[in-house]
């Protein structure tokens, strides 16, 4: 019996499936990929490559059309999605095989262009054509420890930032609707106006996350609160392993209330009453920022981003897209 590939249309075989995989994530889901589906340009397709044995590997992979050109993205620049790509079963012995056969059958069929993150650090895709871009590291922490020691890993600096939230009368809430995505989006764009730049993300996606998400318990999101104002908030997708920190965001004008300690502290104990066995920082630019290692998490690599193209014409492209990605997050009072 040969190898064969297929596109998993079935939500619940898809789930099972990354559920089976060691290193799947939130983001390699349905309801994460649906949203994908919804708010990009791509067509998402989910492909199953099964040998003699049983199941070698998978890869949710979008594809799109620029002008004459392919596309592939798993994911592409502007998805605000941290991880994605193949993931490998145990009995997949040649991982770069695997990826090989994948990306020239359909409905892939060898795109002029893909980028895709690698969760399996250890594999090789150079000799495929693959150009290894940008390794990826995070901040993690271990929520099957006690409280206690979670608490006692914390730096100094950010236990006294938590008191003090406490002792200003802050008052953390989970959300359970998408009733905060306003208020949300105002804080987000002071945020980001800080740097010229407008939010990645729009209201539409943020919503989209909310009602996909939330309806399979895939997310949490917690807010501090100030009497009735809401003064910070987070959105924390997960899947029963690991909680993903997606965005926070704070009003500039109550950061004296020392808000953002306390709120990440209080969801990241949530998460572990949840029996969620770990909290992921996440880092978007390839390293953890230095906030984030106060809450004395350990730092791993998380994933690696290949691309392969097929000659300098699209190359150019890719360079233009990401231009255009860049300028697109520019405020319009820039300079």
């Amino acid at each position: 019996m040969s190898n064969t590939i297929r596109e998993i249309t079935d939500d619940a075989e898809w789930d099972a499936l990354v559920d089976r995989a060691e290193l799947g994530t939130v983001y390699h889901r349905s309801g994460w990929l649906g949203v994908l589906n919804e708010c990009t340009e791509a067509r998402i397709h989910r492909i199953a490559l099964e040998g003699p044995t049983g199941l070698l590997a998978i890869w949710p992979i979008g594809l799109l059309r620029k002008g004459p050109l392919r596309i592939g993205g798993s994911p592409l620049p502007g998805w605000n999605t941290a991880y994605l790509g193949p993931l490998f079963a145990n009995a997949c012995e040649d991982k770069a095989d695997a990826v090989r056969r994948m990306y020239a059958a359909p409905p892939i069929r060898k795109p002029a262009f893909l980028a895709t993150r690698v969760m399996d650090t250890t594999a090789d895709f150079g000799p495929l054509g693959f150009r290894r871009i940008k390794d990826f590291e995070t901040y993690e922490i271990d929520l099957t420890e006690s409280t206690e020691t979670l608490w006692g890993n914390l730096k100094g600096t950010c236990r006294t930032r938590i008191r003090k939230g406490e002792k200003n009368g802050l008052e953390i809430r989970e959300e359970h609707d998408d009733s905060y995505l306003d208020e949300f989006m105002t804080m987000a764009s002071d945020v980001f106006a800080k740097t010229n730049k407008k939010p990645p993300f729009s209201k539409y996606f943020l919503k989209q996350v909310d009602s996909r998400l939330r309806a399979r318990g895939e997310l949490l999101v917690t807010s501090a609160f100030h009497g009735s104002d809401r003064i910070a908030t987070l959105i924390v997708p997960h899947d029963r392993r690991t909680a993903m920190y997606f965005a926070g965001v704070s009003l500039a004008s109550r950061l004296d209330l020392a808000p953002n300690n306390l709120l990440h502290w209080q969801t990241i104990s949530r998460t572990k009453v949840l029996g969620i066995s770990s909290y992921d920082f996440i880092s978007s630019k390839g390293s953890p920022g230095r906030f984030k290692a106060t809450f004395g998490p350990n730092a791993r690599s998380t994933s690696i981003h290949w691309e392969h193209t097929s000659n300098i014409v699209v190359e150019k492209l890719k360079s233009w897209y990401e231009t255009r990605m860049k300028s697109k997050q520019k405020t319009a009072h820039t300079k």
